[in-house]
């Protein structure tokens, strides 16, 4: 769907598909398009998308990132979720650098009996594992805000190239192809018309009065029954694991 027809969709909507003698200005829908994408790039896991960005080591040398240890991402990143210098085989000579407890849940869970000698060795075990990750550590400490695009490097300085994650917005015309996000910018243009609406103290002909109040109530809850829908969707997808 593009633009053009998105508002077309918007005023059938709000004046059921031409039946009522009023429509808000295209300006004004525009600027309800923006707010809404703004908002479902905050807060709907569809609007954005997982992306690598490779930072080559050259950048970390120049003399803007040591004058404030900051790099500023595209405009298109929404979120960074992860920093990690791009490196390869371990000190230890091996091919997987994988050295994290979950390597050994099968074994040490499933396999192994929770008692007397395993437990000890399950401790010791999970000790050397805390070191060795120590030891092996690419992750860098960061700081991201959205706002400025600026990407703060709090931890160590890499010494290769990095990787960021981060999640790039969707282009705005693959927006419109969201259900959840149509529903979301129709009730907000009906909300908004209402406004206008009362501002005029507007009466279509023959007097007949129109009735803002149920007009707004009924977008409000659609709006509220999507931003449910968002929060019940945006589920964790990952678990964390502490063991002392």
């Amino acid at each position: 769907m593009t633009e053009a027809e998105l508002i077309s969709d918007i005023n059938d909507e709000i004046t059921f598909s031409g039946m009522l003698p009023y429509s808000l200005p295209d300006k004004e829908i525009k600027r309800i398009i923006n707010i809404d994408a703004d908002y479902f790039y905050d807060n709907w896991r569809h609007a954005v998308e997982p992306k690598y960005i490779m930072l080559p080591n050259e950048l970390f040398k120049s003399a803007e990132f040591k004058a404030n240890r900051e790099i500023i991402l595209p405009d298109c990143v929404q979120f960074c979720t992860d920093v990690k210098e791009a490196k390869g085989g371990s000190i230890f000579a091996t091919i997987d650098r994988d050295f994290a407890e979950s390597k050994f849940i099968g074994s040490e869970i499933y396999l192994t009996p929770f008692m007397g000698e395993s437990i000890m060795y399950r401790t010791i075990m999970f000790s050397f594992l805390d070191l060795t990750r120590g030891m092996i550590l690419d992750t860098i400490a960061y700081d991201f805000n959205k706002n400025t695009k600026k990407l703060g490097i709090l931890g160590h300085t890499p010494k290769v190239a990095a990787v960021a994650t981060v999640l790039k917005k969707i282009e705005l015309h693959e927006l419109f192809n969201d259900e959840l996000y149509l529903r979301h910018v129709r009730a907000h243009a009906k909300v908004r018309l209402s406004h206008m609406l009362q501002t005029f103290n507007y009466q279509l002909p023959g007097d007949i009065t129109i009735n803002y109040a149920n007009m707004v109530t009924t977008a409000e809850k659609e709006m509220e029954d999507v931003k449910t829908m968002l929060k019940g969707e945006n589920t964790t997808d990952w678990m964390l694991m502490i063991h002392q």
